[in-house]
C-alpha cells in the first residue's frame, strides 16, 4: 500500500453539517437541492454529499495556520448557507439533531450510498450523525503509524472536548456525546488497534478486506486511521461543534498533539494498563464529557479530563507551533463549566421548551426556535 508523503503537520478539516428546514427546524432531506447549485462553483471539490440527504460536508484545503483555515472555512460555509437560505433551508452544527429518527432518513442516490445500504441495511441511516474529521500531514508511513497510535490513545479526551450530541429521537440520551457510540455497531468501527509498524497495518487491513465488508480504508470506521492516499493521519471522533470556530480550535489541538507524537515527546505507555480501560475511557468520555474522570495512559492514573488537557497543553506550549494555533488551544483549555456544546444544547432546549409538553411536538415553535439558535451559532 503506497503512502503518499505529505509535509509534516500540515492539516485540514472536514465538517459534516445538518441541513434543516428553516420554518420547522426539522432535518431536511435536501442535499440534492444544494448540490445542484454547488456543482456550478469553482470550489465544488470543497463540498461532498454523504450517505443520507440531510447532510452536506465541507472540506478545507491544506493549511499550516489555523487563522487561515478559519478564513477559508467561513467562506465555504457562508456560501453554503446563502444557497440554503434562498431555498428556505439552513445549516447548523452539533453531532445530532434533537429530532433525529433513523427511519426518517433518506439515502442519497449515489453509488456509494447504495453500496452502504446493500452491506449494512438500516445502519447507515442510524449512523446519519454529524462528525468532524481532522487530517494531519505525515512525512512517511512509519511516522503515520507512530502518530496514529498516540492520537488513538488521546481519543477519549477528544470526544469529551467536542461532545455535542446529547439528544436523539426527541429525548436526552443521558450522554454528552451519543454519536461516537454508533460506530461500535460496525464490525470495523471503534478504536484503531495498536499497530507495531506499517507492515502490521497492511496485514490487518488486508485481512479486513477479505471479509468483503470493506473494499478500502474508507470502509473502516476506526476512530483514527492512516490515509495513505492523502499522506495523513485522520482523527474521526469529534462531534461537529456548534460553532465552526471551535472546530478550527480542535483541529489546532490535534495538530499540537501530533507534533508531540512525531518528535517522540508523547509516547504510548510501557506500563500495564488496567483491563478494558480503552473502552471504559471512551464510554465515560461519551457519557460525561469534560466532567468525566478519565484514565490518562501517559501517566497511568485516573484524573479529571481537564487535568489531562492541562498536561497536554503545557507540553504543546513548548512546541514551535504558530501563534494562532497556541491561542486557540489555550481558548479550549480555559472553557469554564457550562461552556461546552452539550451544556449549550441542553440549556437552550430547556429554556425554549420549559415545562410546556406541547413544545415536544415536532414542528412546534420551540423546536423551530431551538434549531434557529443553533443555525445562528455556526458562524458566530
Amino acid at each position: 500500500m503506497h503512502f503518499h508523503r505529505s509535509k509534516a503537520l500540515t492539516f485540514g478539516m472536514e465538517l459534516e453539517l445538518q441541513i434543516v428546514d428553516d420554518a420547522t427546524g426539522s432535518l431536511a432531506p435536501s442535499s440534492g437541492e444544494l448540490w445542484s447549485e454547488l456543482k456550478q462553483l469553482p470550489e465544488i471539490e470543497r463540498y461532498a454529499l454523504e450517505a443520507t440527504q440531510s447532510t452536506i460536508e465541507v472540506t478545507t484545503s491544506i493549511h499550516e495556520d489555523s487563522d487561515e483555515m478559519e478564513v477559508e472555512s467561513r467562506k465555504l460555509v457562508g456560501t453554503l448557507k446563502d444557497i440554503a437560505q434562498a431555498k428556505g433551508l439552513n445549516l447548523r452544527g452539533g453531532g445530532t439533531h434533537i429530532l433525529q429518527f433513523w427511519n426518517e432518513r433518506e439515502f442519497t442516490p449515489t453509488k456509494r450510498a447504495r453500496e452502504l445500504e446493500s452491506k449494512y441495511g438500516f445502519l447507515p441511516k442510524r449512523f446519519s450523525t454529524y462528525g468532524m474529521h481532522v487530517h494531519i500531514g505525515m512525512p512517511g508511513k512509519a511516522e503515520a503509524i507512530q502518530v496514529a497510535n498516540v492520537l488513538q490513545s488521546l481519543t477519549p479526551l477528544f470526544i469529551a472536548l467536542s461532545a455535542a450530541s446529547p439528544f436523539q429521537q426527541g429525548a436526552d440520551t443521558g450522554f454528552c456525546s451519543a454519536r461516537p457510540l454508533e460506530t461500535l455497531v460496525y464490525p470495523y468501527g471503534g478504536p484503531m488497534p495498536k499497530m507495531a509498524d506499517w507492515a502490521e497495518f497492511e496485514r490487518i487491513t488486508d485481512e479486513i478486506f477479505t471479509s468483503g465488508l470493506a473494499k478500502s480504508l474508507k470502509d473502516i470506521y476506526w476512530d483514527v486511521r492512516p490515509k495513505p492516499e492523502f499522506g495523513t493521519v485522520e482523527v474521526r471522533v469529534f462531534d461537529t461543534p456548534l460553532r465552526m470556530q471551535k472546530g478550527v480550535s480542535l483541529a489546532a489541538l490535534t495538530r499540537g498533539c501530533a507534533a508531540l507524537a512525531l518528535t517522540g515527546k508523547l509516547q504510548l505507555p510501557t506500563i500495564h494498563v488496567p483491563y478494558n480501560t480503552d473502552r471504559v475511557n471512551r464510554f465515560l468520555a461519551c457519557r460525561d464529557g469534560m466532567a468525566a474522570r478519565l484514565y490518562n495512559p501517559m501517566i497511568g492514573k485516573w484524573r479529571p479530563a481537564q487535568h489531562w488537557l492541562d498536561l497536554l497543553v503545557a507540553q504543546i506550549e513548548q512546541e514551535p507551533l504558530c501563534a494562532a494555533d497556541l491561542r486557540r488551544i489555550r481558548e479550549l483549555q480555559s472553557m469554564a463549566d457550562g461552556g461546552q456544546d452539550y451544556d449549550i444544547m441542553r440549556s437552550t432546549w430547556q429554556r425554549l421548551a420549559g415545562a410546556n409538553d406541547a413544545a415536544e411536538t415536532p414542528g412546534s415553535p420551540a423546536y423551530a426556535a431551538n434549531t434557529r439558535e443553533h443555525c445562528d451559532r455556526l458562524l458566530s
